[in-house]
């Protein structure tokens, strides 16, 4: 997530701790509500229990960092809780022919709601960003829907724009990204959770 910061991507505030006491002090610093995840290099969390949503309190928390730390381990990452959007999915591969290719999809639960993707050559401008969005079904959910306050199409097109640019800038450094969820919301869109594999020597 720091490394998508970097090039200009929103990310959710999140702190590593492992210890009871270095939790307790990034609680302070952060703020709750929080989301506790493992950081013990497990790439996909949710399959191992290794998130706990919606930390309300210090005895709450703690008592999920001792859960989590005696399943997984004791390395966690602490993060703000994010409020409830749209989510999407980002992802980039280096293809050996075509270079660093980025793709939006629906991100978390609504994949299995929506199968679908749109590909293009990275890096991409924010209209092209846009149209690659507006062109998948789950964006009448970012524009809203049944009442919904519709979403920050803007930020996601930004956010998908700027991620493109990474994936341009790493070509040659890394095999894959996979960012999900991107969660957009009615004043912005922001990073959750990042996997970045490194290209093999």
């Amino acid at each position: 997530l720091d490394l998508l910061r970097s090039f200009g991507m929103t990310t959710a505030q999140s702190l590593i701790c492992e210890t009871p006491d270095a939790v307790i002090e990034a609680a302070l610093a952060l703020g709750f509500p929080l989301v506790l995840k493992t950081a013990e290099g497990i790439d996909h969390k949710s399959d191992s229990g290794g998130g706990i949503l919606d930390l309300r309190d210090m005895a709450k928390l703690l008592a999920a960092y001792d859960n989590l730390s005696r399943r997984l381990g004791p390395r966690v990452i602490l993060q703000n809780m994010v409020e409830k959007g749209v989510e999407l999915a980002f992802g980039c591969v280096m293809d050996p022919d075509f270079g660093p290719l980025v793709m939006v999809a629906p991100g978390g639960t609504l994949v299995e709601l929506f199968d679908e993707r749109q590909s293009a050559r990275a890096p991409v401008g924010v209209a092209q960003a846009e149209a690659m969005i507006r062109r998948l079904r789950v964006s009448r959910l970012i524009d809203g829907v049944r009442g919904d306050a519709p979403r920050d199409m803007a930020a996601a097109a930004r956010a998908l724009a700027d991620f493109s640019q990474a994936c341009a800038a790493l070509c040659g450094k890394v095999a894959e990204i996979d960012v999900n969820p991107v969660v957009v919301t009615t004043s912005g869109a922001i990073a959750v959770d990042a996997l970045i594999i490194a290209k093999e020597a």
